[in-house]
C-alpha cells in the first residue's frame, strides 16, 4: 500500500504495487482413487413402481458409464446415467423385475472402471444398502396342493411316503386337515420342509384289504398362505391300489344248495353253487350227477364270478 510510504522529500506513494502471480499447492499428493455412495429414492419397490438411483462420488470422476454398474443382485434394470455439472453425482431410473419377492437386493459400482482428475482409478466396488422388491400381483387366492405316493401299489407289509406339495408357503396345516375316508390306511405325523411348501408323512395301508380305488385328500379350507388367504375345496391324490391280503396258496371251495329239497312229480328247483372266491373254467362238465337222480340245465354265473 504505497499511500503509507513517503520518500526522503516527503512525497507519499499512490495506490499499490503488486508482484506477478505465483502458485501455491500445499495439499498432499492425490494418490487415491474415487469412492462412491449409492442410494435409492424408494427402497421398497412394488408392482408398477420405479425409482431414482443416485451415485455420488467423493470427487469429480471420468470414465464412468452404465457398464460400470453391477446389477447381479439388483432384480431390475437401470436406465441411462445422467451426470450433474460437478462431475460427482450421477442419476438413473431403476425398474424392478416383475413377479419377484426379494428383501436382499443391491446395486453396485465397479470403481476400477472410474478415475479421478488426477488419474487415480477406484478400488473394489461400492454397493447400495439392501432394498426390497415385491412385484408379485396382489395375492387374493388361497393355496393349492398336489398329493403323491412314492408307491402306488401297496401290498402286505409295505408302507410308503406321501408327499403333499403346496404352490406357496402355508400355515395352519396339520394331520386333521387330511381326509382318509377313501384311503384304506393311516398317516403318520406330517413333517414340513424349511419353507413350508412340501410336507411328508408315512402311509400304512389297512390289513386284509383289496381295493384299486383309494385316495388321500387334503381339506384346503383349513390351510392359509402368508397373505392370509384360505384354500378352497379339497386336493386329492390319484388312485392307488391296496392289496394286503395274505398270499393265496389254496384253491376254491364251494357250497351247493337246492331251493327245494323235497322234489315230487312235476317239480324242478334252482341249484345254487357258491364258491368262496371268484373262479374260472367252471362249466357243466365239472358237475357230478351220479347220485343226483336228475339233470341240470345250463349254468348261469353272477357278475363277481
Amino acid at each position: 500500500n504505497l499511500a503509507g510510504v513517503t520518500d526522503t522529500a516527503g512525497n507519499a506513494g499512490v495506490s499499490t504495487a503488486s508482484s506477478s502471480n505465483y502458485t501455491v499447492d500445499t495439499r498432499p499428493a492425490d494418490t487415491t482413487g474415487p469412492t462412491a455412495t449409492i442410494t435409492l429414492a424408494d427402497t421398497a419397490l412394488t408392482v408398477g413402481e420405479t425409482t431414482t438411483v443416485t451415485i455420488r462420488f467423493n470427487e469429480p470422476v471420468t470414465g464412468f458409464a452404465n457398464d460400470d454398474i453391477i446389477l447381479t443382485d439388483a432384480n431390475g434394470t437401470l436406465g441411462t446415467l445422467t451426470a450433474n455439472a460437478d462431475g460427482k453425482t450421477w442419476t438413473a431410473t431403476f425398474t424392478p423385475t416383475a413377479n419377484v419377492n426379494d428383501t436382499t437386493n443391491t446395486i453396485s459400482v465397479n470403481l476400477a472402471g472410474v478415475t479421478d482428475t488426477a488419474g487415480n482409478a477406484g478400488v473394489s466396488t461400492a454397493s447400495s444398502d439392501n432394498y426390497t422388491v415385491n412385484t408379485r400381483s396382489a395375492d387374493t387366492t388361497g393355496p393349492t396342493a398336489t398329493i403323491t405316493l412314492a408307491d402306488t401299489a401297496l401290498t402286505v407289509g409295505e408302507t410308503t411316503t406321501v408327499t403333499i406339495r403346496f404352490n406357496e408357503p402355508v400355515t395352519g396345516f396339520a394331520n386333521d386337515d387330511i381326509v382318509l375316508t377313501d384311503a384304506n390306511g393311516t398317516l403318520s405325523t406330517l413333517t414340513p420342509n424349511a419353507d413350508r411348501t412340501v410336507w411328508t408323512a408315512t402311509f400304512t395301508p389297512t390289513a386284509n384289504v383289496n381295493d384299486t380305488t383309494n385316495t388321500i385328500s387334503v381339506n384346503l379350507a383349513g390351510v392359509t398362505d402368508t397373505a392370509g388367504n384360505a384354500g378352497v375345496s379339497t386336493a386329492t391324490s390319484a388312485n392307488y391300489t391296496v392289496d394286503t391280503r395274505s398270499a393265496d396258496t389254496t384253491g376254491p371251495t364251494a357250497t351247493i344248495t337246492l331251493a327245494d329239497t323235497a322234489l315230487t312229480v312235476g317239480e324242478t328247483t334252482t341249484v345254487t353253487i357258491r364258491f368262496n372266491e371268484p373262479v374260472t373254467n367252471f362249466d357243466a362238465s365239472d358237475i357230478v350227477l351220479t347220485d343226483a337222480n336228475g339233470t341240470l340245465g345250463t349254468l348261469t354265473a353272477n357278475a363277481d364270478g
